[in-house]
């Protein structure tokens, strides 16, 4: 087996690809610890002055966290996941090196949360973008419901997450999810690097204070919920049920009573 994630650099401008194309680039646990180690390795590299983040393949960015991993897991077993997850999206956006998200595909789940941690965000038009957690009875765990009403702001934030529907790349622009307008999928590779170099040129103590005065204050506590929540909801039996439906592509049976 290859490796999980391949890091290359080119200049001053790192990339790590996710690489699980059959699994649409899933986040396992393993996945998670490899990019949260690469992150803290980076910020005392002083030969990286931007990084970038891809999923091998056409198919996806992330289609998120791994479901089968996820699935059959106890609240405390869901809590360690979640909180590597946490720990791994927490690295990328306290990042003193700006990280660009180059998106090809789709962008799900905890992948959609991997990308708004990120700075920036180029997609291909033939990418989609989406928190389906609300079909399976779970919620977004990996600091999805603080980033995506600090990137797009509350009325599409709570239609993405309520919904659980995906958006196409051009609505993502309308709502300020993307940086650039969508770009043909041949052109996507030419741009991102273009940008990065563009961005690793610059004085590095410079981006990392433009990085920090411009970084959003999330409330500990607001997160810590976040977390707990999401534990408690993959451990449940609704989120359980909508896990398993979803692996075996049928409907879920879902609780109708009040929590």
């Amino acid at each position: 087996m290859g490796a999980l994630i391949d890091i290359t650099q080119d200049g001053r401008v790192l990339t790590l690809e996710l690489n699980r194309p059959k699994q649409m680039n899933a986040l396992n646990s393993e996945v998670l610890r490899l990019l949260l180690g690469a992150f803290e390795d980076i910020q005392d590299d002083s030969s990286v002055g931007c990084v970038v983040i891809r999923g091998a393949g056409e198919r996806a960015f992330s289609a998120g966290a791994d479901l089968e991993e996820i699935r059959g897991l106890r609240v405390e077993d869901a809590q360690a996941f979640i909180q590597t997850g946490h720990r791994t999206m927490s690295a990328i956006a306290s990042s003193s090196v700006p990280v660009i998200a180059e998106v090809d595909g789709f962008a799900l789940g905890g992948g959609f949360e991997m990308m708004l941690a990120c700075h920036l965000v180029i997609a291909s038009d033939r990418s989609r973008f989406g928190l389906p957690e609300a079909r399976i009875g779970c919620i977004p765990g990996f600091g999805g419901t603080q980033r995506l009403v600090a990137s797009v702001g509350k009325p599409a934030a709570m239609h993405l997450m309520l919904s659980g529907e995906p958006i196409e790349a051009d609505r993502a622009w309308q709502i300020g999810l993307l940086s650039l307008p969508p770009l043909d999928p041949a052109e996507l590779p030419q741009e991102t690097g273009r940008l990065a170099s563009l961005i690793a040129s610059g004085s590095r103590t410079g981006l990392a204070n433009i990085l920090e005065a411009a970084r959003p204050a999330f409330a500990p506590a607001a997160l810590a919920q976040e977390a707990a929540l999401a534990a408690i909801s993959i451990a449940s039996r609704d989120g359980q049920e909508g896990i398993t439906s979803f692996a075996e592509r049928r409907d879920p049976d879902f609780h109708k009573e009040k929590p």
